[in-house]
């Protein structure tokens, strides 16, 4: 169990299992529809509001990135190339994001957005999923928020992009 904000993310034996564990409790499976079904995932809260959501991932190692969004109230959710946003009063899926590659992590900006970093980029978007900015690289082997921008690193260079709008600095 990795314990990630104020949520819990527990890792099923097989697909069978988290499938009897969402029946039983009627909660609901994110990337159901993934191809490459290896890893299942599980993320609750231990509150009296109780949550739990399903995701299914394929086998590449990256476990489920989460961020809440509070003012939204919302957790987004990545796992493989996607990001979910689940609302939290009903658990209904908000909107989804695909992209081109696998997403590492996803990270608040101090303006206000959301940064998704991939292993082949960096993408803003806002709470509501509008993309602001993209940047593209090579394999993205560390990466640091710092201030007003973002240090990113490959295995050929280290350089910096403005949150603002993805300028390289």
């Amino acid at each position: 169990m990795k314990v990630t904000n104020n949520y819990n993310l527990f890792e099923f034996e097989s697909k069978s299992e988290i499938e009897n564990y969402l029946r039983v409790n009627q909660f609901n499976l994110l990337n159901n529809n993934c191809v490459d079904q290896k890893i299942f995932y599980g993320i609750g809260t231990d509150t009296v509001d109780s949550i739990f959501i399903g995701v299914v991932g394929g086998q590449h190692g990256i476990i489920p990135s989460l961020q809440e969004v509070e003012t939204e109230n919302c957790i987004l959710i990545s796992i493989d190339e996607k990001v979910y946003c689940v609302e939290l009063k009903n658990y209904e899926m908000l909107w989804l994001k695909e992209f081109d590659s696998i997403v590492y992590e996803i990270l608040k900006a101090p303006d206000f957005s959301l940064l998704i970093l991939c292993e082949l980029g960096v993408t803003c978007i806002t709470y509501s999923g509008e993309k602001l900015w993209e940047h593209t690289s090579d394999v993205i082997t560390d990466y640091r928020l710092e201030g007003n921008s973002l240090r990113l690193s490959t295995d050929e260079e280290e350089y910096y992009i403005l949150l603002k709008n993805g300028s390289v600095i």
